[in-house]
């Protein structure tokens, strides 16, 4: 942890060097010569509130929205009011130096007119689309909403679960395979570039990427492929934060959470310094976070186990550091040049391997671990270059280069859930003690954006086309180096053209198409062999086997089509088809090699790339004071890719998916709201390949059939603003003899600005219910523990 926290300490040092300070504050009532350019509202307002020192308090989410350019001699109620009219939001001085943004209420819209909606922007569609020609489902959580939730948790995945149905309770563990999206897979982009690696699934995404870097977050469900492969289920898009020039800040943000059953053992330091700006026509931003972390407890008080999900690991007796940093240079008039990049290094000791005879699993303190710790160490870097060239169009062209690292830990042998453990390769009885596996992966290439204009052919009509250029080179290997996994390398090449345009001004048309093709050649390997322990004595059961690889080309034609009908100004509905792909996950086809009839030549490998169709009716209404989404929906699929874990197994099939979704929002009063969101998902598919959908899909793909989040949002006693909240998710019985227990659980935060920044407080699990977690029990088919009650204690103050 020393050159954790002497690294923070030297890239805090760095950015405040380079990030210039703010002007000194003047009083709130002197009137100032003011100077904002034209641009995003929220970084107007921070720049206001710079400069007379203000502390904002954001009540809604003011992503997307903009501002115009403001030059004038004039006092700081003067200026919020100039900013703020015609959005549809209010400003309230709670003290002298304490503002709070809100939207207006009815009244007030009646009297100062009507409310202008927040031209919310969405990228991951590789244009920049009005999210209200998208349909009702799509949604973006922005900055002002991620740092509410953050007062009781980091972690992006609750944030989206909180925000968004349809996204799976998470596993309360670092990996992303029970991340389910409407039963399916999620795509996690970060500013537009792919993170997943689709020929061996790493599984850790979203729990290593820090949300401080992060402005706002794209979620549209259902399938699609115009990023390529792996959004069958939704596509996330992270928009990490850029600098703007004459706005520069710097911030440092920390907290401490522990188990309220053990503080000592589970106190769990995190602190972050970020800045932001830039000078002429440079922008910047850059952050550090570095955190320890203790013991978890469940609702009993006992401890979880480090690894209850056999080598995946958790967040429990970890060290993290995640370094940001982004740069831009306009060199011209709608041309910029950018370069961004990310550092992270995770590691976790364990103390005590898990024990899976009890219910649910716990610490088998008597079994200390003696293997090599989980690691994350991985960077990414993304450069390229902004463009406006007139008639021809605007977009960007992105070159991204990842390079990740991903060492599991131990998992302890055991005869149903892991009974095979790599041999010496010289001794086949003998337990490899660097038999660990690591998922090595590179991938790099180019992605081409531009949104061109065909006014005119018709008014509104915009083209937007591109393609892509990747590579990816996966390793799947022991610590010591030994292939456990063929090494695969995969090109992929793919162009793409999407046609939207306004009909009239009640409907919005979309439609496109998309042509992918992957080579891929699978190399030959020595699988290696393999031991199990009968009563304490190591046995060989499977010897060493040459595995022949080869070579096989992937390609897939996907289309999209979409009509949003905006029958008010307050009802939208829409009816949307996508398509989206995903390849096999062949690095785990390949580890198998020789196991229950996996063949040795992978030319025998039946695997094809999966094409889901999905359709999709939604609405919305947004009115003064309730607003509400719904949407109905159904995937289907010819060759699903389905894990059974029970068995070991992987095989593809005919799958369909049902679902519905509802959301909702209602203002009690100006200070209170309380919303809902619900979901059901379910699904079945062709066990035996006959033509008939005949089971049940297993529980890792659906863990629970229903969820509902109900929350309360109130700001009392004047300033202090707080939100509680509950999750339930049904219990899912399907699968004979594997039943998903229900759970229930509820949690409580705070924001209340003091000392010129915000404290804030967070409970999660706030009744310390013992319940089970329903994500990580269906994944591998034995019972987990959900984590029990946290308390989270954090102040946050931007300079």
């Amino acid at each position: 942890m020393s050159r954790l926290w002497g690294t923070t300490a030297l890239v805090a040092t760095l950015m405040m060097a380079t990030v210039p300070m703010a002007s000194a504050q003047e009083g709130t009532t002197t009137a100032q010569q003011i100077t904002i350019a034209a641009g995003d509202l929220r970084g107007a307002l921070d720049q206001l509130a710079d400069q007379f020192g203000l502390q904002l308090i954001v009540q809604g989410d003011l992503s997307g929205m903009s501002s115009g350019d403001v030059s004038a001699t004039l006092d700081a109620r003067d200026a919020l009011q100039l900013l703020l009219t015609g959005t549809g939001y209010q400003f309230e001085f709670i003290t002298d130096d304490s503002v709070r943004i809100a939207p207006a209420s009815s009244g007030a819209l009646e009297n100062g007119g009507a409310t202008v909606l927040p031209e919310v922007v969405v990228s991951a569609t590789r244009s920049r689309r009005s999210i209200k020609s998208m349909s009702p489902s799509v949604v973006v959580i922005g900055r002002d909403q991620i740092e509410t939730q953050m007062a009781k948790s980091s972690d992006i995945t609750n944030v989206i679960r909180n925000t968004v149905p349809g996204f799976m309770f998470d596993d309360q563990s670092l990996i992303s395979s029970t991340e389910t999206f409407r039963g399916r897979d999620v795509q996690v982009l970060v500013d537009g570039v792919s993170r997943n690696t689709p020929l061996r699934n790493t599984s850790r995404i979203l729990s290593m990427i820090d949300i401080a870097q992060v402005e706002s977050i794209e979620v549209i469900p259902g399938s699609n492929a115009l990023n390529g492969d792996g959004a069958t289920g939704a596509t996330i898009n992270i928009i990490t934060k850029t600098g703007e020039v004459g706005n520069n800040s710097f911030v440092v943000d920390g907290h401490v959470t522990s188990y309220t059953d053990d503080i000592d053992d589970s106190f769990s330091p995190s602190l972050t310094l970020s800045g932001s700006g830039g000078v002429g026509a440079v922008d910047l931003a850059a952050s550090v976070t570095a955190s320890k972390s203790g013991d978890a407890f469940d609702g009993y008080g006992n401890q979880v186990p480090s690894d209850a999900m056999l080598g995946q690991g958790g967040f429990d007796n970890a060290e993290d550091l995640n370094l940001f940093g982004k740069a831009g240079l306009t060199v011209a008039e709608g041309h910029r040049l950018f370069l961004s990049s990310e550092v992270v290094r995770f590691r976790q000791d364990i103390e005590y391997y898990p024990d899976l005879t009890t219910d649910p699993v716990s610490v088998d303190y008597d079994n200390p671990y003696l293997a090599q710790p989980l690691e994350d160490e991985s960077q990414y870097f993304t450069g390229g270059y902004e463009y406006d060239f007139g008639k021809i169009g605007t977009g960007d062209l992105k070159l991204f280069y990842n390079d990740s690292y991903k060492q599991a830990a131990r998992a302890d042998y055991h005869a149903s859930y892991n009974p095979a453990l790599v041999a010496l390769a010289n001794s086949g009885a003998v337990e490899d003690p660097l038999g660990q596996s690591v998922i090595d992966t590179v991938k790099y290439g180019v992605k081409l954006s531009t949104d061109t204009s065909l006014d005119p052919v018709y008014d509104g009509l915009t083209l937007t086309w591109g393609g892509d250029l990747t590579h990816d080179d996966i390793k799947y290997r022991t610590i010591s180096g030994r292939d456990i996994g063929a090494p695969m390398e995969q090109d992929g090449k793919a162009v793409f053209a999407q046609l939207s345009a306004p009909v009239t001004q009640f409907v919005d048309l979309s439609g496109g198409v998309r042509y992918e093709k992957y080579d891929l050649t699978v190399k030959d390997f020595l699988r290696p062999n393999y031991m199990r322990y009968n009563a304490g004595v190591g046995q060989a059961i499977l010897a060493a086997a040459q595995y022949t690889g080869g070579n096989t080309t992937y390609s897939a034609v996907t289309y999209n089509a979409s009509a949003v009908v905006h029958w008010t100004d307050r009802i939208d509905t829409s009816l949307s088809y996508s398509e989206g792909f995903s390849v096999p996950d062949v690095g785990a086809y390949t580890r198998r090699a020789g196991f229950n009839g996996v063949p040795m030549n992978f030319s025998a490998l039946d695997v094809e790339a999966s094409k889901v169709k999905t359709y999709e009716l939604a609405a919305r209404y947004n009115g003064p004071d309730f607003r509400t989404t719904g949407a109905v929906y159904m995937s289907t699929n010819e060759r699903g890719d389905t894990f059974d874990a029970s068995t070991n197994a992987l095989s593809q099939q005919k799958e369909r998916i049902i679902g519905a979704e509802l959301t909702g929002e209602y203002d009690v009063t100006e200070d209170t709201y309380v919303g809902a969101l619900a979901s059901y998902v379910e699904g079945r598919y062709d066990s035996n390949k006959n033509g008939d959908l005949d089971s049940w899909l297993p529980n890792n793909r659906i863990p629970s059939p229903f969820r509902f989040t109900g929350y309360v949002d109130s700001y009392v006693w004047g300033d202090l603003n707080m939100r509680f909240d509950g999750t339930y998710t049904a219990p899912r019985t399907k699968i004979d003899n594997k039943k998903v227990k229900s759970s229930l659980v509820f949690n409580l935060m705070g924001n209340y600005p003091v000392l010129g920044g915000t404290a804030r407080f967070g409970v999660e699990n706030i009744f310390d219910a013992s319940y089970e977690n329903p994500a990580a029990s269906a994944l591998r088919g034995y019972s987990v523990a959900g984590h029990g009650r946290t308390v989270t204690i954090g102040f946050r103050r931007e300079f």
